[in-house]
């Protein structure tokens, strides 16, 4: 493939216009895969799209799985984020300790 590809600028600006509307956008970004969206994502970049392809990529993960790139939500405790069946747990909380207490002594055996 070439490293650089000539688009006409009329051509490019009709299909950013085509591409980047809040209609699209909403109804075809979640029924791409992750990597349909990012291709899609570039393509608008390359193109000249500030905005859009940021768009593009959040609309999208809004109905992406705990395991998938662009999941942008919180993860849930029984979500399986491997395909081993790995689950996700929070960190166990940290305990607390009080800066006056004195250390423990072990007794003399």
């Amino acid at each position: 493939m070439a490293d650089t590809v000539s688009i006409p600028s009329d051509v490019a600006e009709a299909f950013t216009d085509a591409w980047c509307t809040t209609a699209i956008t909403s109804n075809v970004a979640a029924s791409l895969g992750c990597t349909e969206a990012d291709a899609l994502a570039d393509l608008l970049r390359a193109l000249g799209a500030e905005q859009a392809p940021d768009k593009w990529i959040d609309a999208h993960a809004e109905d992406d799985e705990p395991n998938d790139r662009h999941f942008q939500g919180p993860v849930p405790p029984d979500a399986s984020l491997a395909a081993d069946g790995v689950h996700w747990s929070p960190a166990p909380p940290t305990p607390r300790t009080n800066p006056f207490s004195q250390p423990t002594r072990k007794a003399c055996t």
